[in-house]
């Protein structure tokens, strides 16, 4: 049986650009959104604004569900809330697990080294992100490539 780990990701959005973060150590140079496991006795807004803050040193509020997505990777697999905002304040900054920088969507779109999340932003999920509906499920291999996904 596969470990299953809840967590949440937080798409922060400033006009054509999105908050990412690049890792330094683990995945060098892969791209994702925002977020991380949530903690006990916390709710899935509270872990994602707490983990962009960690991550980047911005603070987000107004924070909109979007949906969930499912990653499924040959020996895992994520089960995440995914929130939406264009509320922040503050500066980016790095820290020692990761790069933090508002990123062009459309140069996101044709980087090779993203996570399935930044999927979401693909304009096939444009109105389905839009419409705060998501529910979907990527099947991924080891390497983070998407093989498939399902619109659940």
């Amino acid at each position: 049986m596969k470990k299953v780990r809840n967590a949440v990701r937080a798409f922060v959005v400033d006009g054509n650009k999105v908050l990412c973060i690049r890792y330094k150590e683990e995945n060098i140079g892969y791209i994702d959104i925002p977020g991380g496991k949530i903690e006990e006795g916390e709710t899935e807004a509270e872990a994602a604004i707490r983990e962009v803050k960690e991550e980047t040193g911005i603070e987000v509020s107004n924070l909109e569900e979007v949906g969930n997505v499912i990653i499924e990777y040959p020996d895992r697999i994520y089960n995440m809330e995914v929130f939406v905002t264009s509320y922040y304040r503050g500066n980016v900054r790095n820290n020692e697990e990761n790069d933090a920088f508002f990123l062009d969507i459309e140069y996101l779109l044709k980087e090779k080294k993203r996570y399935a999340i930044t999927y979401l932003l693909d304009t096939e999920f444009e109105d389905y992100f839009n419409n705060r509906k998501v529910n979907v499920k990527f099947n991924v291999d080891s390497n983070h490539k998407v093989i498939n996904y399902d619109k659940i």
